[in-house]
């Protein structure tokens, strides 16, 4: 082509052609194909295609009281240590408060304690130490469990194959999710509604008095069986191994027992597991799930691998659940369920329908404008204008992103502003074509002087989409990303597709004069 560098010319061609492919699954996409390429389409957001709305709060009452607990534990621990009696312990709301036979020792204990619980609240009256949760210590737990709950829910949700859902903070202690597509959320609400909290502890089969008067002893603790909430076991307070050591689980199949979890430790998990296994051969160890005995295996040999299996009445869902459960890891707190909805597809359908409609009657008359303004040139922007959008689905479809309304919104406003560049470059051809005679000159000339005035506009817009992106949250998101991708493509349609476009009309029409 004439005065237009080949290279230029087939970076263009490739482009529009990669952008008319890869829009290609958005456009004919089918469910039900197996076509790798065919799945790369545009996700419709909860708006656009329904799903589930749901809003959790972190029960923070209960680690609070956990704390509260801890409290308490490590008081007996310093007391004993330090040979002090302890006449009672009195658990209040945010408060513990201990009564001591004798106050010689009392500051010694506050110190030790100090050391172990920096930030909480101390205070002595005569032999009473009053251990307070206050304001500050309370806010930490807060902050903690939320970042904590959010990681944990977002892995969950994701190992149960939920594509694009929403997860965020919403409030002091609630998190929001949206989960598009996902008509019956009762798995989903399964999976959040257990703690998932997984610990091994010895069993104590000596003290059966204990377990007949239903009284633990201290450092003991009496857990009810999972299947049975008669059988009651007699357990070492401290877990030998957590499931924070836990590095991987799955849904397995055992002989003997049916459908059971394989799990695999980290090192320091295995370490702790081969040591407990081998100190403790022929004792029993309790496998105890969210306050809950699932199974108690005896322990025949030293087991050194790092590994083993759960097994209990499962079947194979339950089995691969609980798997999703201990690969996410546990949650701080137990979440409840405060709001509900299910989002209906249709409100989606005609949403997609108006911005379909939208978007035609927008396209159509900006493409009657720029004819009747810059005739035959203003056909040339249509163009660039169709693989536009073109474009923009196709980059949408690429990265997974998310559509919704918004989005939509932004795909629209796209459209009136893709024209805007083309619209600074036609007026400086004309006001070129007065100075010069040279057609393709006053071509280049027209471009190259529209170009720092097309940068510094669509710069400054991409510059606040980013900015809407990064903080932004949810609908403003949506609308950010479509609106940076159009930017994105309309510099490229407009700077050089569209410069193409002239270049080759000027070439096969042989101009002498430019008229425009």
């Amino acid at each position: 082509m004439k005065n237009y560098p080949i290279w230029k010319s087939f970076t263009v061609i490739s482009l529009v052609l990669l952008g008319i492919i890869f829009a290609i699954p958005s456009i004919i996409y089918d469910e039900n194909s197996e076509n790798w390429f065919l799945k790369n389409k545009i996700n419709l957001g909860l708006d656009l295609q329904g799903g589930s709305y749901l809003l959790l709060e972190v029960q923070l009452d209960v680690l609070y009281k956990e704390e509260l607990d801890n409290f308490v534990d490590s008081v007996r621990l310093i007391s004993r240590d330090q040979a002090v009696k302890i006449e009672k312990i009195d658990i209040q709301e945010n408060e513990v408060v201990v009564f001591f036979a004798n106050k010689e020792k009392i500051k010694d204990i506050r110190d030790s304690f100090f050391q172990m619980y920096r930030g909480v609240t101390l205070q002595i009256n005569n032999n009473k130490l009053s251990i307070k949760l206050n304001d500050e210590y309370r806010k930490i737990i807060q902050d903690s469990a939320i970042k904590q709950s959010l990681e944990i829910v977002r892995k969950r949700i994701d190992e149960s194959g939920t594509k694009e859902p929403l997860i965020q903070r919403s409030g002091k202690k609630r998190i929001l999710l949206q989960l598009p597509g996902v008509k019956d959320p009762e798995r989903i609400k399964d999976l959040l509604g257990k703690t998932a909290k997984l610990t091994f502890h010895i069993v104590d089969n000596d003290n059966t008095s204990a377990l007949q008067n239903n009284l633990a002893p201290f450092g003991k603790i009496i857990v009810s069986d999972m299947y049975d909430e008669n059988t009651k076991y007699l357990l070492d307070k401290r877990a030998v191994v957590g499931g924070e050591n836990l590095v991987d689980a799955k849904g397995s199949f055992d002989q003997t027992e049916g459908h059971a979890v394989s799990f695999r430790f980290d090192t320091e998990g295995a370490q702790k597991f081969g040591k407990v296994t081998t100190n403790n051969i022929g004792k029993n160890l309790a496998v105890v799930l969210d306050g809950v005995v699932i199974t108690a295996p005896r322990i025949s040999s030293a087991i050194t691998g790092g590994s083993g299996i759960i097994t209990g009445n499962f079947n194979a869902q339950e089995a691969s659940d609980l798997a999703v459960l201990l690969r996410a890891g546990a949650l701080p707190a137990p979440l409840e369920i405060v709001e509900e909805r299910s989002v209906g597809a249709g409100l989606g359908a005609d949403s997609i329908a108006a911005g379909q409609i939208a978007a035609i009657i927008g396209m159509v008359l900006v493409c009657v404008f720029m004819i009747l303004i810059y005739g035959t040139f203003g056909a040339l922007a249509n163009v660039s204008l169709i693989v536009n959008l073109f474009i923009i689905i196709s980059l949408l479809g690429t990265i997974g992103a998310t559509l919704t309304l918004p989005g939509i919104a932004g795909i629209v406003l796209t459209i009136g502003m893709a024209v805007d560049a083309n619209v600074l470059i036609f007026e400086r051809i004309k006001e070129e074509s007065l100075k010069q005679t040279k057609v393709f000159l006053i071509v280049k000339n027209g471009f190259d002087r529209a170009m720092s005035t097309i940068l510094d506009a669509n710069i400054t817009t991409l510059i606040a989409a980013v900015l809407l992106f990064a903080f932004g949250s949810g609908p403003i998101r949506g609308f950010s990303i479509t609106l940076s991708l159009g930017v994105i493509a309309s510099m490229f349609t407009a700077l050089m597709l569209t410069n193409f476009l002239v270049y080759m009309y000027l070439s096969i029409a042989n101009k002498k004069k430019l008229i425009l």
